[in-house]
């Protein structure tokens, strides 16, 4: 089965279109797409809106074509911490209409025994928008908030106290215990925006590493087949490299850039021998 895997378009309309094109051109018979999906390009005021119109206005036709190219590819996305979540709303109209199939909390078959699973939540940030954010650790305090924290709320966004908002939701470690049972972890590929704490794939431009500890932790337990992330768009060109192990997993982040797709296909009965990054190549 070919894979394409990308993450963290924030609605680049040209890394789309590399995108569509690129999974045309492999056969794919899954396109992923990791998180942080939909732009933030105009007035912040706006921007619930605008990532609302962005989805019929450009995600459904171009969607619906691609699909009308190529049949069998099956289209896998969620959202990450900078699409607002009141717009899963209208990613579950195109859900229902069989344009693409909603990762985050769901369970997939994949085919020949594989299964795929989603989570979006990353540990907290210094932005603002905080729908996709949690505690990391069940145990951990949060230690302050430097701009404004939003969640979205309907049709609107309001303005929340950080500090109130995180204790009243459950941190990363109790939600990834929520999810889907797996049938066989080494047979399950899990799609998580942040990415593992310590590892090549969360490497910020200063060297820090800052993915999650919980997703590290679950990740040594459960021991999956693979695992698929994003968030840290510059870590790949950090670390110089797109992928890392945890014991017998797997972990992948292409990470991202504004002028040229950064994305990775590959045959999910064998990556390491198949595995192709857009730019960095071949698994080194």
């Amino acid at each position: 089965m070919v894979i394409v895997y990308t993450s963290d378009l924030h609605g680049n309309k040209e890394l789309y279109q590399e995108l569509i094109e690129l999974a045309a051109q492999r056969k794919a018979q899954a396109l992923i797409i990791g998180g942080d999906m939909l732009p933030i390009h105009g007035p912040f005021k706006y921007s619930l809106q605008e990532q609302q119109d962005f989805i019929f206005s450009y995600l459904e036709p171009k969607i619906r074509d691609f699909r009308s190219r190529a049949p069998q590819t099956t289209i896998y996305a969620m959202l990450g911490n900078d699409d607002w979540q009141a717009s899963k709303v209208h990613l579950k109209t195109l859900a229902a209409g069989g344009t693409l199939r909603l990762l985050h909390g769901e369970k997939h078959e994949l085919g020949s025994g594989y299964e795929l699973v989603g989570y979006a939540h990353v540990p907290p940030t210094p932005f603002t928008i905080k729908d996709g954010e949690r505690r990391d650790l069940l145990d951990d305090s949060f230690d302050g908030q430097r701009c404004t924290a939003c969640v979205s709320q309907g049709p609107k966004i309001i303005v929340v106290d950080a500090r109130q908002y995180f204790a009243s939701m459950s941190s990363i470690e109790e939600e990834l215990e929520q999810l889907p049972t797996a049938r066989d972890y080494r047979k399950t590929a899990y799609v998580m925006h942040s990415p593992p704490f310590r590892t090549n794939l969360d490497r910020l431009f200063d060297g820090r590493c800052i993915g999650s500890r919980a997703i590290r932790a679950f990740v040594e337990k459960y021991q999956p087949y693979l695992t698929l992330h994003g968030h840290i768009h510059e870590s790949s060109d950090i670390s110089g490299t797109y992928w890392d192990r945890i014991g017998k997993t797997i972990c992948i982040n292409p990470g991202q850039s504004t002028e040229e797709l950064y994305a990775v296909v590959f045959e999910l009965e064998d990556i390491a021998a198949t595995i192709e990054h857009t730019v960095f190549g071949p698994m080194a």
